[in-house]
């Protein structure tokens, strides 16, 4: 019951913070001429962080090879895990995210700014947190890969019939680089 209640308030802050008016969105740039692409997942149990850990082992090989800034952040509902987090992940519980902080800016703040060419974001189930980080981001191109989210707040929505993410962000870029 408190997690759901920190969740709404959570939700409550984001929506109130509006994204800034000098950003722009777009799916104009192809995806094998970006450089910085960032992952932002909403991860509610453990079992589910760790079957995408063991899946996106394959991203450096499927992203095109121009991409040199590549950021994965995991927003999850619980604050330890019983595995190793490889180092170019981050695992962000929503508990230790202090969005009354002022000036000092927390990691998933500092994500959220970054302008990255492409941002994927998923989660396995609806996600208003997700959604609202997604609406915030200052991403040039942000997509979407899970069906529960919110397409009014990306350029892309890529839908699978796969259940593995691996397989989802596969189809997803053979998408992508054909446009």
């Amino acid at each position: 019951m408190i997690n759901l209640l920190q969740n709404k308030l959570l939700n409550y802050k984001l929506q109130k913070e509006s994204p800034s008016k000098d950003i722009i969105h777009n799916n104009d740039l192809p995806l094998n001429k970006a450089t910085s692409i960032g992952f932002l997942f909403y991860i509610k149990d453990k079992l589910n962080l760790e079957s995408i850990l063991n899946e996106i082992k394959i991203l450096r090989n499927i992203l095109p090879k121009s991409v040199k800034n590549l950021e994965i952040i995991f927003v999850s509902e619980f604050t330890k895990t019983d595995f190793e987090i490889p180092f170019n992940c981050k695992l962000i519980p929503i508990s230790k995210v202090d969005w009354n902080s002022g000036n000092v800016k927390n990691d998933l703040q500092i994500f959220v700014e970054k302008s990255f060419d492409y941002l994927f974001t998923y989660s396995l189930s609806i996600s208003k947190i997700l959604d609202q980080l997604t609406r915030k981001s200052h991403a040039t191109c942000r997509v979407t890969l899970g069906e529960h989210q919110d397409e009014g707040y990306c350029e892309m929505k890529l839908l699978s019939d796969q259940y593995a993410f691996d397989d989802r962000l596969k189809a997803a870029i053979e998408v992508l680089n054909r446009m």
